[in-house]
């Protein structure tokens, strides 16, 4: 996945209105780079409204992606920090609903989309990893704690 994540992908934002509201805005710099288009963005938000807040793989970490249909021009992956946390239900209660970090996956086909998948998983089964891209306060910050976590998976 090193070199998925460009550093025109990586963003911090203050906060989204709602989880829909998260989406587009997470997805914003793809549809900027050319990678997605606004129907894909359109899917991701129905794919969640269908089944629920499964995109939410790992506490404070959501995954917004649809299935690739040709609405992705070119893979890619953006990561978004919000400040303060979206939450995917009503219940104020559930951590499990909340996220403040959002990895955008654009897979051009279902192949790529889950071999991406699974090396993000790298990055999601790491509590630390997550508390520390929670506290980087540069987008610079962000790319080099996934970046180093890729590594330390490959040595």
């Amino acid at each position: 996945m090193k070199g998925l994540i460009d550093k025109s992908l990586v963003k911090i934002e203050e906060q989204a209105n709602d989880w829909k509201d998260a989406i587009r805005i997470a997805s914003r710099s793809l549809l900027d780079g050319g990678y997605i288009n606004e129907s894909y963005v359109n899917d991701m938000i129905k794919s969640v409204e269908d089944l629920g807040p499964y995109i939410v793989l790992a506490p404070n970490v959501a995954v917004p992606h649809a299935r690739p249909n040709g609405n992705v021009k070119k893979m890619g992956i953006s990561l978004t920090k919000f400040k303060k946390a979206v939450n995917f239900r009503n219940e104020e209660e559930d951590e499990d609903n909340w996220a403040s970090i959002f990895f955008v996956l654009a897979a051009v086909d279902s192949s790529s989309h889950i071999g991406v998948l699974q090396q993000l998983s790298v990055i999601l089964d790491s509590e630390e990893v997550t508390d520390e891209l929670i506290e980087a306060n540069t987008e610079e910050e962000m790319l080099d704690i996934v970046n180093r976590r890729l590594e330390e998976e490959n040595d």
